[in-house]
């Protein structure tokens, strides 16, 4: 069996860090998930040994003060991403994540000798670091979720890229219809509305990324959300 993500310790002047390599995750995502971020469970079932050593070995580093804020953004939102693709895979088929048993509430991922959930990951260590970007880059499984990224994310890149995630999920019509009289929203703009707001409005946050600007006289509506599985 090939090695999943090596882990490295590297000698730093201020002690000893980890080097995360996420090569095996990002072949994984590759293998098994389209450039329209359609994955195919059917491939992922066979390849369960490999989705299972990934998510071991995330479980193994320990995050610590030491990490950068983009080191730890990577770093969860690949944890998130591939724990979702696993509990889906674990109870495939299924027409939805829902057809699971509060799946967002479930204590199975393994995180410093503890269990803990994807709510946990979501609302206790991502959200506080205060960038609303990072709800698309998680992925639901849902057809109104934000699309997977088929490669991994990486601290090197991850601003430019939470900026390409954000910015094609607002202007994909299949999950907002933004116009200059009536904005229809994505639910996950009502869910999280908080976190939209502050420096900057929820207009002027849209504004950043869509390609058809609104103003604070737009009625903002919020769709529906369709929880059946992304196919």
């Amino acid at each position: 069996m090939k090695k999943i993500l090596l882990l490295l310790l590297v000698v730093t002047t201020s002690g000893f860090s980890q080097v995360i390599d996420f090569s095996e995750y990002d072949n994984f995502l590759k293998k098994h998930v389209s450039s329209k971020g359609i994955i195919d469970y059917d491939k992922v079932l066979k390849d369960m040994k490999d989705i299972n050593a990934i998510a071991y070995n995330f479980s193994k580093i320990s995050p610590n003060k030491s990490w950068t804020e983009e080191e730890v953004k990577t770093y969860w939102i690949n944890v998130y991403n591939v724990n979702i693709i696993k509990l889906l895979a674990e109870n495939y088929p299924i027409k939805s994540i829902n057809y699971i048993r509060e799946p967002f509430q479930i204590k199975f991922i393994d995180y410093d000798g503890e269990k803990i959930s994807l709510d946990y990951i979501q609302h206790e260590i991502l959200r506080p670091l205060k960038d609303p970007r990072i709800h698309f880059a998680l992925h639901s499984t849902a057809i109104s979720s934000p699309v997977l990224k088929s490669t991994a994310y990486s601290a090197n890149s991850i601003d430019y890229d939470l900026d390409v995630a954000t910015s094609n999920f607002i202007n994909d019509a299949t999950k907002n219809t933004i116009g200059t009289a009536t904005c229809q929203l994505s639910k996950v703009f009502d869910w999280y509305f908080t976190d939209f707001i502050g420096p900057i409005t929820i207009v002027q946050f849209i504004n950043k990324y869509s390609n058809t600007k609104i103003t604070d006289n737009t009625k903002l509506i919020f769709s529906e959300f369709d929880w059946n599985l992304l196919r």
